[in-house]
């Protein structure tokens, strides 16, 4: 999986919208995915 670069804006964002209130879990879930590629996680680390 290729690795993306995001805005410090958007780490913050994904951050604050893991954190609080209620939301679905594939939205969450999509959002920690985000932030582990951005991270550098290998795949098989995410998966």
């Amino acid at each position: 999986m290729k690795r993306i670069v995001l805005a410090e804006e958007e780490v913050t964002y994904l951050k604050e919208f893991t954190k609080k209130g209620q939301k679905s879990a594939r939205a969450l879930t999509r959002a920690h995915v985000l932030l582990l590629i951005h991270k550098g996680e290998k795949e098989t680390t995410i998966a």
